[in-house]
């Protein structure tokens, strides 16, 4: 999701995520294996947001007020940077909960793993250390791993956009399932379902492999391309329109000549009322339509609306009953 500009930035409170992202940054400042790589990726963070100097800012105020941990010196906040705070906000409203969150992140970093994750519906963009920006898509689960000589992402379930900073002779590595994705200053979107890994190339180049374990050789992707690795069947290219490919950036999914059943699926990622269709008949119906991400009340009206289905909601449902009838596809939302 991008980040508000003008007076709404300026204007805007740090969410809980950037708290937890401010209070893993403090962590990393007065851990072990601070070095300069940290400290510039500390910079980008910091300056890619202003609410992500709000945030720091009171972790800072937090961390001081414990004096319970060692520290270790780093620059403070310039004074443009905390423009548009106050300091009563920065200090009482963050205070008690950032206590808790930078407990966590200490016991959390302390391991060789970063893994960050996101709610049904939920989205998020990260700057790594390095300078790559991720952007998270709803239930999405990933672990960053960087070393001295290779940088590696493992995408555990869901999908995400990599827009990889440029680092020769230290590989940028995504790991889905067995395959492996490896990228040079590129931009590219991975999503992992349980059967199946799908890899698009945006920009720049990637070679896609099997992993360690496999003797398979790398396939390499051209921009636009997509490669889909399906378990029990051969891996297939194709050229999917990117807008939407990466509709889900704009809160978007966009449905052609699709078949209702897989929409249903779709659309069952970004809510945790789910869609259920009743009859085998009706869920084998196709639709077309653009629609809004977490919108499945909205998404099963239009449909019900067109076929003379009927929408039976529940605590925590939404039900399709009934045969299908009429038109041949669902309008556009």
């Amino acid at each position: 999701m991008n980040a508000p500009t003008g007076s709404a930035a300026m204007s805007r409170h740090p969410s809980p995520a950037e708290f937890a992202e401010a209070a893993a940054w403090m962590a990393r400042l007065h851990g072990p294996n601070r070095n300069l790589q940290v400290e510039r990726g500390f910079r980008r963070w910091l300056t890619a947001d202003k609410a992500h100097a709000a945030a720091f800012e009171a972790m800072t105020a937090t961390w001081e007020a414990t004096g319970r941990m060692p520290q270790k010196p780093f620059p403070r906040i310039s004074r443009w940077q905390r423009a548009g705070y106050r300091e009563g906000f920065l200090r009482s409203a963050a205070a008690v909960a950032a206590v808790a969150v930078l407990g966590l992140a200490v016991l959390f970093l302390s391991r060789s793993d970063d893994a960050v994750a996101t709610r049904v519906g939920e989205q998020r963009t990260l700057t790594l250390e390095d300078g790559t920006r991720v952007v998270l898509n709803t239930d999405t689960h990933l672990e960053v791993n960087y070393s001295e000589g290779e940088r590696r992402v493992r995408l555990r379930n869901g999908e995400a956009l990599f827009e990889v900073a440029r680092h020769p002779g230290r590989p940028f590595v995504v790991a889905a399932g067995e395959r492996e994705i490896q990228a040079l200053g590129t931009v590219f979107v991975v999503r992992r379902d349980r059967d199946r890994v799908a890899v698009t190339l945006l920009e720049g180049k990637v070679a896609v492999g099997a992993g360690e374990s496999s003797r398979e050789s790398s396939s390499i992707l051209s921009p636009g391309e997509r490669l889909l690795l399906t378990r029990g069947a051969a891996p297939a290219i194709d050229r999917p329109p990117v807008d939407k490919v990466t509709a889900w950036r704009r809160g978007l999914v966009d449905f052609e000549d699709t078949v209702l059943s897989a929409a249903v699926q779709e659309m069952n990622r970004y809510s945790t009322s789910r869609l259920v269709i009743e009859n085998p008949q009706t869920a084998q119906i196709r639709i077309n339509g653009v629609f809004r991400t977490g919108d499945s009340a909205s998404f099963a009206a239009a449909v019900a609306r067109v076929y003379r289905l009927q929408v039976i909601e529940g605590h925590d449902e939404i039900r399709l009953a009934g045969p299908p009838a009429g038109a041949a596809a669902a309008p556009s939302r």
